[in-house]
């Protein structure tokens, strides 16, 4: 690394290596001097990398041994880096996928029932132009474009939430859309066919039917589920 390089890309190197398990769990980290020396940067910003490292959970300073890594558990996984980090590490990310798809079906299908109780014109057109960008992405074959879209529409739905703890779930919600995009080579035709599951869930919202958008939601999330685990990707 340059000399010029920031924090950020010092954090980003360090997040990655420790979660691909270059550092294991109760490992001490290189130290300042040897972080320096391996990065050719400064003190401050070794510094501040450790430290943004610390506040999310990553490792911790333990006395008389210099900065640890620390359980798993602890980790901020709500946290784009975080789950960027994870998600690149071989050995974690499919963990890490079967635990998102499990909470999102606890908090989506319940994010979506509030929404058609509550949401008010214009978050319910926020929701049906993201749809409509899925269908134009899907009628195209544009893969970046569907990807956008779906994380779009799932966005817009927490957001309409109007509850700040459901919307601090976004990050969980971009780590896991667009898995398939880059693993699985007909997932194009399976973001075609789960397309209908969406329009139920924005009709469920056009009438006021919290149950009904319940409903969608969580077969959305089940049908991509059940591709995932056809793919491979979650037990």
């Amino acid at each position: 690394m340059a000399r010029e390089k920031r924090a950020d890309e010092v954090l980003d190197w360090l997040g990655t290596a420790i979660a691909r398990g270059d550092y294991p769990v109760g490992q001490t980290i290189p130290t300042e001097p040897e972080l320096m020396e391996l990065c050719d940067v400064g003190r401050s910003t070794v510094r501040e990398a450790i430290r943004v490292l610390g506040s999310l959970g990553v490792v911790e300073t333990a006395l008389r041994r210099g900065t640890v890594v620390t359980e798993r558990a602890r980790w901020n996984v709500l946290n784009r880096d975080v789950l960027r980090w994870v998600m690149a590490s071989r050995g974690h990310a499919a963990d890490l996928m079967s635990a998102i798809n499990e909470a999102r079906l606890v908090f989506e299908p319940a994010a979506a029932a509030l929404v058609a109780e509550r949401a008010d014109r214009m978050q319910i057109i926020a929701i049906e132009t993201a749809f409509a960008r899925m269908e134009a992405a899907a009628a195209a074959g544009d893969t970046t474009a569907a990807i956008t879209a779906d994380r779009a529409f799932h966005l817009a739905i927490l957001s309409a939430t109007g509850n700040p703890i459901l919307e601090a779930f976004d990050s969980a919600i971009d780590g896991i859309l667009g898995i398939l995009f880059s693993v699985a080579a007909n997932h194009m035709e399976n973001y075609r066919a789960n397309l209908s599951n969406h329009l139920a869930i924005i009709e469920a919202i056009r009438q006021r039917d919290p149950a009904a958008a319940r409903a969608a939601m969580t077969a959305t999330i089940t049908f991509t589920t059940r591709r995932m685990k056809e793919a491979g990707l979650v037990g």
